[in-house]
């Protein structure tokens, strides 16, 4: 957890940064166990061969699951339901056959790449936060040849059962990407009650989409303008335009459709499929609710491998020890953005980037206390700085 959260680039790293007396006893302190030496990388990698990467697995759902019950996520919400986002992403590629789960990928130059990918689920929050959720490993069996929309949609299929076993009750909203657009996937969320804010292209449904083009002609009534501040367009004039009526393959979805104009007069449209019944009440909120899609791969994934090297850990010839390196960095990266956007700090370290480095040099270099806090102390409340309006 240490290694991730503190940005450690390899293990290697590792073992060398904490071949230090002072790490050492503060990580004493933490632990409660007296050592005289601190694990290196390859025990670690020898303890999670053994260790059950299923067991690691339940963390991060109820990390999430305290979160809601003591209402820290108020900003997660969209029409009462939780905000969840799913993407897939590559956690392993070699020009080299790596293991019998790999998945290949041939290119057009006849280069054949072995890979390994993960579905992920976020929840996403209006401050910037992307937590995770669950993890699905993007299995295809047929042949091992790997096409994306038909890997990330059956693994999709295999994780909306999960989270709905792990919150049989939690009312979700998903925010999906146009490659999930489909009558299978829609289906899929109808049977598990969970709503739903898709993103929408011509590409995707060509039909649908010339269709509900055509009947917002016969509703002008439907139609909702709005200014309001951006941080890097500025002044914005946003006009929506909706329908709530729109039949696909026996559902009824809603159609909402955002032009965005800015202060230099150039304009940018949005669309959305939705399960949601559109009004003009909510019509902005299922707009917001569309665009912060985008939060799991700036918050997420590009978080992830830029600055916790995602790929390079997961680069091991043992796939339990993989799938197990994965997951304590997703654990260790919720604590990290908890940490960085609650009130122990002052704005100048809430940078993740510059956090992990403070956090790192304070347990190299300043000892803790001889008693670390613990149960028996005071309770004390944290709080999360409030999202901007």
């Amino acid at each position: 957890m240490l290694m991730f959260a503190c940005r450690v680039p390899s293990r290697r790293e590792l073992d060398r940064i904490s071949d230090n007396v002072l790490f050492r006893d503060n990580l004493c302190r933490f632990s409660g166990v007296e050592t005289d030496t601190v694990m290196v990388a390859q025990q670690l990698v020898n303890v999670l061969k053994e260790l059950d990467a299923g067991a690691l697995a339940t963390v991060q759902p109820e990390l999430v699951r305290q979160l809601v019950a003591q209402k820290r996520l108020s900003d997660a919400y969209i029409g009462g339901h939780l905000a969840l986002a799913s993407d897939g992403t590559g956690i392993f590629a070699s020009s080299t056959y790596h293991c019998e789960e790999c998945l290949t990928q041939t290119h057009q130059d006849g280069r054949v790449v072995y890979l390994h990918n993960m579905l992920e689920a976020k929840v996403l929050c209006a401050d910037g936060m992307a937590l995770s959720l669950l993890s699905e490993p993007v299995q295809n069996p047929a042949g091992g040849a790997y096409d994306k929309q038909d890997c990330e949609t059956k693994a999709f299929k295999r994780l909306v059962p999960r989270i709905k076993q792990a919150f049989p009750r939690q009312p979700f909203v998903h925010l999906l990407d146009s490659l999930y657009a489909g009558e299978p996937v829609f289906q899929l969320l109808s049977d598990a009650k969970h709503q739903f804010i898709c993103n929408f292209k011509r590409g995707s449904i060509p039909t649908l989409y010339d269709e509900a083009l055509e009947l917002l002609n016969f509703h002008p009534e439907n139609t909702f303008g709005v200014e309001l501040m951006t941080g890097k367009k500025g002044r914005v004039r946003q006009t929506f335009h909706w329908l709530d009526n729109l039949e696909y393959q026996g559902m009824t979805l809603g159609f909402v459709r955002c032009k965005e104009t800015d202060r230099k007069g150039e304009v940018t449209t949005y669309a959305w499929l939705t399960s949601f019944t559109v009004t003009q009440d909510n019509v902005q909120e299922i707009a917001r609710g569309g665009r912060m899609r985008w939060k799991i791969e700036n918050e997420g994934f590009n978080e992830q491998k830029n600055g916790y090297a995602m790929e390079h850990f997961c680069n091991c010839n043992d796939p339990n020890v993989m799938l197990c390196f994965y997951l304590i960095l997703q654990t260790a990266h919720t604590f990290m953005q908890l940490l960085a956007r609650s009130n122990l700090l002052d704005q100048a370290v809430q940078a993740l980037k510059h956090l992990a480095y403070t956090l790192l040099e304070s347990l190299r270099t300043t000892r803790l206390p001889a008693v670390v806090p613990d149960q028996l102390l005071p309770p004390m409340q944290i709080r999360f700085a409030k999202a901007e309006t």
